[in-house]
């Protein structure tokens, strides 16, 4: 059996790239003003505000706000648009990258911790990674 602190390991883990992918889905967001993907990318970005809420809450049933949660202010590093040439399509294709990287990361955290409810939470949250990456990448 998984010990607690295993999993509020994990936990934090993923809250912590998840606060980070809401800053680059923000950035991709920004440069989508006339983009089909921008309607995508805000479904995106509800998506994961929503998942970090639940994140944040199963994270602090568990002995409380674990001091490794960073805060979601030194999450905003780095430039996505300049990364990708200021091009948008490849913006969104570099988004997509980080994204199903992301979703794989969760996957095998989800495994690592599989005898434990939260693993249920790292599989919804890998699969609509990529289900919404895919529906991006369709559209943008």
């Amino acid at each position: 059996m998984t010990d607690a602190r295993e999993v509020d390991r994990h936990l934090v883990a993923v809250l912590n790239q998840v606060l980070d992918a809401i800053y680059q889905v923000k950035q991709a967001a920004w440069s989508a003003t006339t983009s089909p993907a921008r309607e995508d990318l805000h479904d995106l970005f509800e998506f994961l505000v929503e998942q970090s809420g639940r994140f944040m809450m199963a994270e602090e049933r568990i002995d409380g706000r674990s001091p490794d949660v960073s805060s979601p202010s030194t999450h905003q590093r780095g430039n996505l648009a300049s990364e990708a040439g200021g091009d948008h399509d490849e913006t969104v294709a570099l988004l997509a990258q980080r994204l199903n990287a992301l979703a794989d990361d969760v996957r095998a955290r989800a495994v690592a911790i599989s005898d434990a409810q939260e693993s249920s939470m790292l599989y919804e949250l890998a699969d609509g990674l990529n289900a919404r990456t895919t529906r991006l990448l369709e559209r943008g």
